[in-house]
């Protein structure tokens, strides 16, 4: 039966072509994904593992946790008196001090913006560091290395003056270039290497240091001496081995390459399942031609489990080979991939892929598994088929639904229908993503009942094209089995594109609307995120000192530990804020955080069962778990345009904070000042940090506008995969209709319908799935997006944003490419030799 099977796989190759690529192209997103994200990864540990080579350990402040939403939190700085006690501890070499931390690099007036952060520190020499000098000079004073990629990127040589800034800012004048280790630079990072005392001064350090970097002596075990150095200095600082504390920065670095590993996945297995249909369809329509063959093997003594065994020999076959194409060209595929998400904001380190073997596996079995269970269905039918049916002198009709699939269908149905509306009216979005699993489920189940009354309602306006219309019409409507599969592909893929883009639109929306209370002119904010380099106090400072304003009101954002998990929190100046906000307290008042207290979200205090004199456990990075007061109660519109549901005083952020920078500076004019003339005061007045960005209010939501798109455009275009697969589900179906459908296609040429009729028929039967693809497809979408942003209102106003415009672009778009994916069906049937074709038994 194994022989049968490969003979029977190779005989009719052309039949499973489509199916084979359907399988490759699934595997290669899922194959791409994971070579893309693991070799992000190894570049991002080989990264940090350079920079920390040659140091035994490293001596910090202690922190409650190290990392949080993929930055390390900041530490307090060490007394430099330390120094000195560290290096008298038995078994130590050699002591480095270290002052490091984000910074911002100027040149020649434009600012440069890697994507990750512009990393400040001290220069050392070898075996403290792997940076070796590619020209010039270490620096001293007013002077700066920089890494050789950056210099080569920005046109940067020997010599020239940039505007180094952090808490403070000063020019410096380049006198050497660094690589790391063999490289000229980490990856989409700027490195900005000065002497200690610049460095010092530039992070606002005083006579402190960040870290300690530690050589241990020869012979001294680094693991005993690890814990002298932690009896002796005590519980308030940590001793880490230099390559332990260089993975947790990795560690650190790489939570945003987890998460986007999670997206691509996803978004890969939407791929397979479509391409699931498009097996299933095939094999279906495969063994139904087969079905005399199959009969006369079961009457030459071949057993139903054969029979059954063979067809999964050949499924097997393509999915196996499937998946090797697909794991293969997975490589590319990661090349892609990265461009993409370098398109959407997201950079990833750059250097050689990694292809490990877990993800061969992976690759491998997920192509043959997929196209194993896809082909069951069908193998089981030919299975169960008796000989004597399938030997009849006409091809089998289509049977109809079982009594037990139209009963799950239904309830599966309900269910699902239930779970939505008690997900939208509860508020409660784990309950309508159950809900939205078994809606799919049913309409799975349901579909040939479904599509056939979907066929005959949209196809409608086909009769237009005269007969040629009509029998596209009758023709999909035939076969319902068929056309319910073909159909679900095409619409799960278009379910999930109109599925983002109502909650793309939702969440502008709802972010346009909850900045209604912030009444500043202006704004200032920083180009980096706060989390990569925030605003320097000295920023506040000087545009308050402008004669065009009136009053400027700062605001930080930390992370806290809310029973184990991160949330993040705002700060700040309560006698300032009204000045720049329309703050609406619901119970307490906002002038109580300056006694130390938090300010809770009126909404998220209801949840958590919290009052005004209650109080809220934070755990801090800093000081661990510290209880505060709270003081007051904020209408969640207030919360939301202050980014958060936590709110502290500027004061009580610096107690348990170790960061001096702003994230937004917000600016009220004086009156009559014309806020262009005021805008272009505040630009002069920070240009020498080089990462404040002033904007008015609708610049500052074009902007986060903008970062929405991005994200959402990417995850798009990879859903479109899942509807490339989709689309050549409908060719498939298509073409081997054709097949089946000779003798008839004969017959409509014998009795006078021209090739051009002809040719338009097959197409007109591409659109009108293609239709009935997307009447399903946004319909359900637009329910998925409706009860997802009904049970995320429970934290958020419910806002529908249905963008018309471009739910109107998918579905022109859904439509041409149903009428294209008919074109090479319809030159085929039209092709077909009269005579020939009516002979074809």
């Amino acid at each position: 039966m194994w022989r049968l099977s490969l003979s029977n796989a190779l005989a009719h190759r052309w039949r499973l072509a489509l199916t084979w690529v359907a399988v490759a192209l699934g595997v290669a997103f899922v194959a791409g994904s994971l070579v893309l994200t693991d070799t992000s990864t190894r570049l991002l540990d080989e990264q940090f593992r350079t920079t920390a080579a040659g140091v035994d350990l490293t001596v910090r402040d202690a922190a409650a946790f190290d990392a949080a939403m993929g930055v390390e939190v900041a530490r307090d700085p060490l007394p430099a008196d330390l120094v000195d006690q560290i290096a008298a501890t038995p078994g130590v070499d050699r002591v480095r001090a270290v002052a490091s931390g984000p910074g911002q690099l100027q040149v020649r007036g434009t600012a440069v913006t890697p994507a990750e952060p512009t990393m400040l520190g001290t220069w050392a020499e070898a075996p403290f560091t792997a940076y070796t000098l590619r020209a010039g000079h270490a620096p001293h004073g007013d002077e700066v290395v920089l890494d050789a990629a950056t210099a080569a990127d920005h046109r940067i040589a020997v010599g020239d003056t940039v505007t180094v800034s952090a808490t403070a800012s000063r020019q410096l004048r380049v006198v050497g270039l660094t690589g790391v280790g063999e490289g000229d630079g980490l990856a989409n990072s700027t490195v900005v290497l000065v002497d200690l005392p610049t460095a010092q001064t530039l992070l606002d350090l005083g006579t402190g240091i960040t870290s300690v970097d530690v050589l241990a002596a020869d012979g001294a075990p680094v693991s005993d001496l690890r814990a002298d150095l932690a009896a002796a200095l005590g519980a308030e600082y940590a001793v880490t081995g230099g390559q332990d504390a260089a993975a947790a920065s990795a560690d650190a670095a790489k939570e945003s390459i987890n998460y986007l590993r999670i997206v691509l996945l996803a978004l890969a297995a939407a791929g397979l399942v479509v391409g699931a249909f498009l097996i299933a369809n095939t094999f279906g329509i495969v063994l139904t031609q087969r079905a005399r063959e199959l009969a006369l093997l079961r009457a030459a003594g071949a057993t139903g489990r054969q029979v059954f065994v063979s067809v999964l020999g050949e499924a097997l076959l393509v999915g196996l080979t499937g998946a090797v194409g697909g794991t293969a060209a997975g490589v590319g595929a990661a090349y892609a991939l990265r461009g993409l998400a370098s398109g959407a904001g997201l950079a990833l380190p750059d250097g050689p892929l990694t292809v490990t073997a877990r993800t061969l596996v992976v690759g491998l079995a997920a192509g043959t598994l997929v196209t194993l269970l896809a082909a069951l269905g069908p193998a089981r039918r030919a299975a169960r088929t008796a000989p004597v049916e399938a030997m009849r002198a006409s091809d089998p009709a289509p049977t109809g639904l079982r009594r037990g699939r139209l009963l799950t269908g239904w309830i599966l149905l309900s269910l699902g229908a239930t779970g939505l509306v008690a997900a939208a009216v509860l508020r409660h979005i784990v309950g309508g993503g159950l809900g939205a699993v078994l809606l799919l489920a049913a309409l799975v189940v349901l579909g040939p009942v479904l599509a056939p009354r979907l066929a005959q309602a949209v196809g409608r306006p086909l009769s237009g094209l005269g007969v040629p219309g009509r029998l596209a019409r009758e023709s999909t409507v035939r076969n319902p089995r068929r056309t319910a599969a073909t159909a679900m592909a095409l619409a799960l893929g278009l379910a999930l594109i109109s599925f983002v883009a109502v909650l793309g639109s939702s969440v502008k929306a709802i972010g346009a609307s909850s900045t209604e209370a912030i009444t500043a002119d202006l704004l200032v904010q920083s180009s980096r995120d706060e989390m990569l380099g925030g605003l320097s106090p000295q920023v506040a400072a000087r545009v308050a000192d402008l004669p065009e304003v009136a009053a400027t009101s700062s605001v930080r954002f930390g992370h806290w530990l809310d029973g184990g998990m991160t949330s993040a929190l705002t700060a700040v100046d309560p006698a300032t804020l009204p000045k720049v906000a329309d703050v609406q307290m619901t119970a307490g008042s906002l002038a109580a955080l300056d006694g130390g207290g938090v300010v809770l979200a009126d909404d998220v205090a209801a949840e958590r069962g919290l009052a005004v004199g209650d109080t809220l456990a934070m755990t801090f990075s800093r000081h661990g778990e510290q209880r505060l007061p709270v003081v007051g109660l904020m209408a969640a519109d207030s919360a939301r345009a202050l980014s958060t549901s936590y709110v502290l005083s500027l004061a009580t952020y610096a107690q348990h904070y170790s960061e001096n920078v702003d994230a937004t500076v917000y600016v009220a004019l004086a009156d009559g000042v014309d806020p262009t003339v005021a805008q272009a005061a505040l630009k002069a007045a920070v240009a020498n940090f080089p990462n404040a960005e002033v904007l008015d209010q609708a610049e500052a939501a074009a902007g986060r506008a903008a970062a929405v798109d991005q994200v959402l455009g990417l995850i798009t275009v990879l859903l479109g995969f899942a509807v490339l697969i989709a689309l050549l589900g409908i060719t498939n179906t298509l073409a081997l209709s054709i097949v089946e459908r000779t003798r008839e296609i004969g017959l409509l040429r014998a009795v006078g319908m021209t090739r051009t009729q002809l040719s338009w028929m097959v197409r007109a039967e591409a659109v009108l799935i293609a239709a009935v693809a997307v009447v399903t497809g946004v319909a359900l979408g637009l329910g998925l997006a409706a009860a997802t942003l009904a049970g995320l209102a429970a934290d958020n106003p419910l806002v529908i944003e249905v963008p018309a415009g471009q739910l109107l672009a998918v579905v022109a778009v859904a439509v041409l490419a149903g009428l294209a994916a008919g074109l090479l069906p319809a030159r085929r049937a039209a092709r077909l030799d009269v005579l020939t074709a009516i002979a074809t038994q």
